[in-house]
């Protein structure tokens, strides 16, 4: 049986104190890439831009990131790329590992044609123990909508043993992230989107190893969620696998009527995805920022604590049409814990970070072993930089952690804009970000980028932490 490393929830299993080095917490680590940054440059010919939104350190050391390549076909304008699911594998000290890649770019492996669509993206990954990668996303545009998972070898290469010729697919359906239970059964979590009411219907899968459908999972290997109302649209963001091989999701759902905005949503299903009654009483919870002037609540990433506790990361409104980032944590029962977060409003807490920006979204949430909590987040509004935050246990900002609590960095040298698209933890506790950077104003060219902190807060061991090759 395979079991697989979900790629936000990497966290260090050992730490010896021979090699521990001391360092501040945020800062850059020299000993990665060029001074901290390391660059995968598209050549516009694989590709124009290079994309990240998923990475895990796999047992060598060696980094995986995935995402999406972006290319321009000739005679496609440049607002028409084609765009296809797409993997940049790094050594441990940064540099681009030469022996992977399938394009004329090194270190960069290029997804197959998955459904006959010109726009295809990995949205989540996880790793198994043999080195076989798994990743769940979308397919769409010139063809008809799917959700797809997708099972590679350790190369990047499709593993034609799974699934059809080694993906599976659903159509009319978006998935957004992805998880493997203690019998390496597969689950994958979106929404399903009914054309002739555009409804969305928050939806997880479930599939056998082998990539069949599993018949003892909801019906026929599907779970949908109605929440309150069947009428309405929810969708799903975020996955996680309880020690039962149940699971915990959450996401957005219009709860106050279609068009009016979303709440926060989070449920807690068993193994067989029937919704347990032990979590908010029916198994569901659907609930806003508790400031009560917020119209866009979202669940965007969760970490499942060992006492069935849920930590989220996800969004509110802060102003008019300012989006801010909001963590949350509520109690195994469902309800909100007192002890976490703002005076104001116990159980959330609310940084006061980004509070210019427009289109805040949370793009990772890590937990170290500490409790403490690691966001990463994207945005729009100068100057849009690789970015992160560290909040203690309790929800609170933690001033040990960059410059007062956050990590902000031009990743592009100067140039238009870089952004942090995922984030891991390396075995050592050392921070690894990654995303995106444009670094000319007068290139169409975007750049993978990828920054590695320092982090003294959690022991290290430089010896394992590299790997061993």
């Amino acid at each position: 049986m395979r079991h697989a490393v979900a790629l936000c929830f990497l966290v260090p299993f050992f730490a010896f104190a021979a090699g521990r080095v001391i360092a501040a917490d945020g800062s850059l680590d020299p000993t990665f890439g060029n001074g901290g940054v390391a660059y995968v440059s598209p050549d516009d010919v694989g590709a124009r831009e290079i994309t990240a939104v998923a990475a895990v350190q796999l047992a060598d050391g060696k980094l995986l990131f995935g995402g999406a390549r972006n290319k321009i076909l000739e005679g496609f304008p440049v607002y028409e790329p084609q765009i296809r699911g797409a993997l940049v594998r790094l050594q441990a000290d940064g540099s681009v590992d030469a022996t992977f890649g399938n394009t004329s770019i090194t270190g960069l492996v290029e997804l197959p044609d998955l459904a006959a669509t010109r726009m295809q993206s990995i949205e989540s990954m996880a790793v198994l123990d043999d080195g076989s990668i798994l990743a769940a996303g979308t397919s769409m545009v010139d063809g008809p909508l799917a959700g797809f998972v997708v099972r590679l070898h350790a190369d990047g290469s499709l593993d034609t043993l799974f699934g059809n010729g080694g993906s599976v697919l659903y159509p009319g359906t978006y998935l957004h992230a992805i998880a493997v239970d203690g019998e390496g059964r597969v689950l994958a979590a979106g929404e399903h989107v009914d054309t002739s009411t555009l409804v969305y219907t928050s939806t997880v899968v479930r599939l056998l190893p082998d990539g069949s459908p599993d018949a003892s999972f909801g019906s026929g290997g599907k779970v949908t969620l109605a929440w309150s109302d069947a009428t309405l649209s929810g969708y799903l963001s975020a996955l996680a696998v309880t020690p039962a091989d149940g699971l915990v999701v959450g996401g957005g759902f219009e709860a106050n009527g279609s068009g009016l905005g979303t709440q926060f949503a989070l449920a807690r299903l068993d193994a067989n995805g029937a919704p347990d009654p032990a979590f908010a009483g029916t198994g569901w919870r659907v609930f806003a920022d508790p400031a009560g002037n917020s119209i866009v609540n979202t669940v965007q990433r969760l970490v499942l604590l060992e006492d069935g506790r849920i930590v989220f990361a996800g969004i509110h409104t802060a102003g008019e049409n300012i989006t801010g980032l909001m963590l949350g944590r509520v109690l195994a029962d469902g309800g909100d814990d007192a002890t976490f977060g703002d005076v104001a409003t116990p159980g959330y807490f609310t940084p006061a970070v980004l509070q210019d920006a427009e289109s805040v979204n949370a793009t990772a949430l890590l937990r170290q072993p500490d409790g403490k909590l690691l966001v990463s987040a994207n945005f729009y509004g100068p100057p849009e930089h690789m970015f992160a935050l560290r909040a203690t246990a309790d929800g609170a900002l933690d001033t040990s952690f960059g410059a007062q609590g956050v990590f902000d960095y031009d990743a592009a040298g100067g140039g238009p804009w870089s952004e942090a698209g995922t984030m891991a933890l390396q075995r050592d506790g050392r921070i690894v970000i990654a995303g995106r950077a444009m670094r000319s104003a007068d290139s169409p060219i975007v750049d993978f980028a990828a920054v590695r902190l320092e982090n003294a807060q959690v022991p290290t061991d430089r010896v394992f932490a590299d790997g061993f090759d």
